[in-house]
């Protein structure tokens, strides 16, 4: 090993990054830390586990409140207390990244569900899709292209769905990410006295969405290690934190009495049933049009 392989680096009198003069460990512009001694695979290593299970992390003190504490980190976030946790949107991405792809590494729910269409080999549901009739916008263009979609799915059913599944998982996060916004607009009406931004409603429902992938994906790995006969009782826990979390974060962030959040939460939740149909109806759609 040379010399130079075993001295470090010698401390620049600059900042490497913004080129201002420096006069300490941190660069008093950008913040970036002055370490002469080159990189090395263990100088990352201990950075992430440092980042990972520091005591005061942004992101286990954002994942705590919110599971816990449903609609502080929307007040939070308007009252100007945002360095202390991760930005909405930037958390947002991080869950539902993490809660499609182990949705798509388990696949074995969806593959039985569609062993259990039993489509029949010998044509009749594809010639069924002949039958297909399409009466909204633009008929003449969309019906041929919606029987050509269907042939196509029922052929790929019949070869496992993998196709038709895989796309509608790659579809999945678009069309949840579509809803917020939609929603939003939604909310507008029900919140308009007194005043609310559409910019509030929009980080509400991204905190919200972002606490319901957080407890899908902790529920999906609590499930690895019950036996299969009560993992479907593990939903029920889940709807019930789900529907107490989306009350309780309506009377925190607006602030109206018990009754007046418990009669828009139920008829919200109706309405976002029915835009979630829509939209992964469309999805569904999308992806057998890709098969």
């Amino acid at each position: 090993m040379s010399q130079t392989d075993t001295q470090p680096i010698a401390a620049p009198a600059v900042c490497s990054n913004c080129y201002v003069a420096l006069n300490g460990q941190y660069c008093s512009s950008c913040g970036q830390r002055v370490d002469p001694h080159p990189p090395t695979i263990g100088h990352f290593a201990e950075e992430v586990v440092e980042t990972i299970t520091h005591a005061d992390s942004r992101l286990w003190k954002t994942l705590r409140m919110l599971l816990l504490q449903p609609g502080i980190l929307t007040v939070d976030f308007f009252a100007g207390r945002r360095a202390r946790y991760l930005p909405p949107i930037r958390l947002y991405f991080i869950l539902s990244v993490v809660f499609f792809f182990l949705l798509a590494l388990g696949p074995g729910e969806t593959q039985t569900t569609l062993n259990n269409l039993e489509v029949n080999v010998d044509g009749v549901k594809v010639n069924g899709c002949q039958e297909l009739i399409y009466r909204g916008p633009f008929a003449s263009r969309a019906e041929p292209l919606l029987r050509a979609a269907c042939v196509r799915v029922v052929q790929d059913l019949q070869a496992g769905g993998a196709g038709f599944t895989r796309n509608f998982l790659a579809n999945l996060p678009k069309a949840m990410f579509v809803l917020l916004p939609i929603f939003g607009g939604v909310m507008l009406a029900f919140y308009w006295r007194p005043r609310h931004f559409y910019a509030e409603h929009l980080i509400f429902l991204i905190h919200n969405h972002s606490a319901a992938f957080l407890a899908m994906t902790l529920l999906s790995l609590i499930d690895l290690c019950l036996p299969e006969s009560l993992q479907d009782w593990s939903l029920l826990p889940f709807f019930g934190w789900l529907t107490w979390y989306c009350y309780r974060g309506l009377r925190v962030y607006y602030r109206q009495s018990r009754l007046r959040t418990l009669a828009k939460l139920v008829t919200m939740g109706m309405l976002y049933l029915y835009l979630a149909s829509l939209i992964l109806l469309f999805a569904g759609i999308t992806a057998a049009l890709s098969v």
